[in-house]
């Protein structure tokens, strides 16, 4: 075996080893551009569902303000506050009558 035989299968080995190496590399790409195919899909999937999960909480939210003036109004209507608005009426009455200026404010 002469060296430029030696250097002929070194070539060869190296052009055998250069296109196992581009294959397998080719592979793994192909592998990794699937996962990340299935990858974006599941995500989408997920993305949707979370999209329609905040626009139902969204739905029914309630803003505080409007809680407490949906509240304010219901407690008003109660006989409760009727005959609470009809003793602070009187109170105020009687005050005016005996000169006290009236300091208590509702709420």
């Amino acid at each position: 075996m002469t060296m430029d035989d030696f250097a002929v299968l070194i070539q060869k080995d190296y052009l055998s080893l250069r296109k196992d190496m581009a294959a397998g590399f080719s592979q793994v790409h192909e592998e990794a551009k699937e996962h990340a195919r299935q990858l974006r899909t599941e995500m989408g999937i997920g993305f949707r569902n979370l999209d329609a999960d905040v626009k139902m909480l969204t739905d029914a939210m309630v803003s505080k303000a409007d809680l407490a003036n949906t509240l304010a109004e219901e407690l008003a209507k109660t006989p409760i506050a009727r005959r609470i608005a009809d003793h602070e009426t009187r109170a105020n009455a009687l005050e005016g009558k005996v000169g006290i200026r009236p300091t208590r404010r509702a709420a």
